[in-house]
């Protein structure tokens, strides 16, 4: 917000503040709420018995996004005091960080598979 937009005789936060609080918040959610989640979708998931990688990935996929929609409500409900259906702004940025996670546990799973040593 630039000086002349701003009301006289109110504080505003500064950038690295609110970037910090922000930091903290997003280190919360990911540390309480999606990693427990992570690690049971995972653990449903291998449990569950599929034909074909094909079928694996769109299982995968639909878990991961049902996850993310699912914490990105949760979290818009505690943050937003109830009142999360009034704001959906941010749900797109949900869908598009769930995809971003989902590449990012694909990424690990072929960084930690094993390799066959050819002899």
């Amino acid at each position: 917000m630039t000086l002349a937009e701003r009301a006289e005789d109110t504080y505003y936060y500064p950038f690295w503040y609110i970037w910090i609080i922000s930091l903290l918040i997003i280190a919360a959610m990911m540390l309480f709420l999606i990693l427990p989640l992570s690690l049971f979708v995972d653990r449903v998931l291998a449990s569950t018995k599929m034909k074909g990688p094909a079928t694996r990935l769109i299982y995968v996929i639909v878990a991961y996004l049902l996850l993310g929609i699912g914490c990105g409500f949760l979290f818009a409900i505690f943050v937003f005091r109830m009142d999360a259906f009034q704001h959906t702004g941010q749900y797109s940025y949900v869908l598009i960080i769930t995809f971003v996670y989902l590449l990012w546990q694909f990424i690990l799973k072929w960084i930690s598979k094993p390799r066959k040593r050819v002899s």
